[in-house]
Parts: C-alpha cells; structure tokens; sequence
C-alpha cells in the first residue's frame, strides 16, 4: 500500500493558492475554494503534519541586492550514507548556501551558493575541495543568470485559460537599497511568509504600520517577488527532476524560443540560464521518471539544431532551501 498522501480536490485547490500567493489569508482562500476559514485552517495544519507542506517561503530578488547565485555541483567517490549525511550537514549549517540536495544522477550533490562575487564564492569552494578532498571525484560550476519561479499547474483540478503566474529574476535586474528593518522583514518572511504582520513588528520592536510600510515598499521595488509554498513532491507522489542542457549553435532568437518552449513544459517550475559548464537547467516536480524522460526526448526532437548533450539529476534528499542568505528557518 502506498504511504503518500492523497490529496482531493480541495486539498489541491488550496495548495494551488497557497502556491500563487501564500500570504493570503484563510478567509481568502475559504471564498475560493468554497470553505470556511476554520476548515481550511484545518486543512492546512492537516498537510503541514503529514509533510506535505514543508513551509511558506518568499521569494527575494537577491540579484537586486547585489547578491549572486552559484551551483557547485559534485561527484562523490568512497562514500558511505554516513559520509554523505555529513557533508550535506556542512552545507546545511553553512550561512552561504541556498539549496542543498543528494541526487542520482550524473552528479551526487548539488550546492547553492548566495554570494556577493566570484571570489567569495571561490573561498567557499576552496574550504570544500580542502575539507572533502578525499571524497570529491568531480566538480562543476555555475552561475544563475537568470531564474524563473512558475506556479505548479498540476494542482489544478480543473484545466483553465488563464496565464501562470511566473515571477523570474535577472543579473540585468536594476540593484536596489534597503535599511536594517527590510533586511529584517525578508530574513523572517523568507521560510514564514504567513507569519502576520503583527507578530513581526512585535519581533522587530516596532509598530504594525510600519512593518506594512516597508513591505509594500520591498513589493514594490520587487525586492519581495512572490509568497509560496514549499512542497515536498515525495509525498504527493512525484519526484524532483533536473535536466541539465548543453547547447550549441545558439543565436539570441532560437534562446529565447527554446527557453520560452521548454520554460512552458507541463511540471516545470525552475526554468533556469546558466553560465557555466552548461548553459540551461530545467527543474521538474513530475509523476514519474518515464514522464521525464518523454519530457526530454521531445525536447531533443523540437530543438535537435541546438541541443548538443544532456544530463539529468534525480534529487533524493533536500536538505536544505533558503532564499536568501543567513534567514530565520523558523520562527516560533
């Protein structure tokens, strides 16, 4: 007997809010989805005790901060669950990293980096090559050009015309200032973007209208670009999927039809340009491997003038993803 989670229909109704905007209050949800607030209250409590839902986390424009995203990616030799347990802990700990996971695949782990430049992230990986040295076969690296975060049309019960909301961000992004309170107000919203307002200017020693105030001023600036939910795909049966695509031959108009093709791809919700050993990864949250495969297939068929190769990654623990550096995991 399966041990995942079914979900019905409501359940996916109000996970498909949460995921276009979770900081949207339960009477809000209530009259969409057709419930009271004390249920889908409930629900939700219900979703979060069975591991479905993992948190509500905000996504930052750290590019507009000055802020930079590498990947190191690694291949592991002569380790044990034991050993792998322990370096996935370093990086868990680490106050630079974003996105931490073991995967089958190609490569054994992948890391993401929050820095301020190449070479403070070049420090980082030296500590790591020095540190792990015994236990590091291989190694590649990318930087994160551009990153677009979509909404999960699988949730959805019902097919709809409407567009997806899809918030992205860029290197090209125009580079913002914020003050002590903003910094504070993205460190507590990023892993709790449904904690109210109130609580967080009691936790920052001042009034409710002034946290508003900056709020709608991080919005506005789209320094804050989304509130959603953090899912994990194991528990409603469907597994985590990276495609990692080598191109070639690529004048700016066939990049941009690709990246808009396979960015429309059903399952895909990390469509992202790289800089790198590689120059485009596509992630995915699909029913099976089988689907996935089918996936990249008919991408090959589509784009066989400028796909050179592809790997995949399969993500089989994560252990970590905080979307901006040094946040508050939980606040109690």
């Amino acid at each position: 007997m399966s041990n995942e989670y079914q979900l019905d229909t409501k359940d996916r109704k109000i996970l498909s809010e949460l995921d276009v905007d979770a900081r949207q209050s339960n009477s809000q949800i209530g009259k969409k989805v057709g419930l009271s607030k004390e249920v889908v209250k409930y629900r939700i409590d219900r979703l979060i005790e069975n591991g479905i839902i993992l948190r509500f986390h905000t996504v930052i424009n750290y590019f507009k901060l000055g802020i930079v995203k590498f990947k190191l990616y690694l291949r592991l030799t002569n380790v044990n669950k034991e050993k792998l347990e322990e370096i996935g802990q370093y990086f868990y700990k680490h106050n630079k990293t974003e996105w931490v996971v073991t995967t089958t695949g190609r490569w054994d782990m992948i890391v993401g980096f929050l820095v301020h430049n190449v070479n403070e992230f070049d420090d980082e990986v030296q500590i790591v090559l020095n540190k792990f040295s015994n236990y590091i076969q291989d190694k590649a690296v990318t930087t994160t050009i551009y990153l677009a975060h979509h909404t999960r049309e699988f949730l959805r019960s019902e097919p709809t015309k409407e567009i997806s909301k899809i918030v992205y961000h860029t290197t090209k992004d125009k580079q913002e200032k914020i003050d002590n309170i903003d910094e504070e107000i993205i460190k507590i919203l990023t892993n709790n973007a449904r904690i109210p307002v109130t609580d967080m200017a009691k936790r920052l020693n001042t009034t409710p209208r002034i946290i508003q105030y900056h709020l709608k001023e991080l919005e506005r600036k789209k320094i804050i670009l989304a509130y959603k939910v953090h899912l994990d795909p194991k528990a409603i049966g469907r597994i985590f999927c990276k495609s990692i695509i080598y191109l070639t031959n690529v004048t700016q108009n066939k990049l941009n039809i690709f990246i808009n093709y396979a960015s429309s791809l059903s399952g895909a919700i990390w469509p992202q340009r790289v800089m790198g050993n590689w120059d485009f990864e596509l992630d995915f949250e699909l029913e099976s491997y089988d689907k996935f495969q089918d996936i990249i297939l008919n991408l090959k068929e589509k784009f066989p003038d400028i796909i050179k190769n592809y790997e995949f990654c399969i993500v089989s623990k994560e252990f970590k993803l905080d979307l901006f550096p040094n946040c508050y995991r939980e606040i109690n």
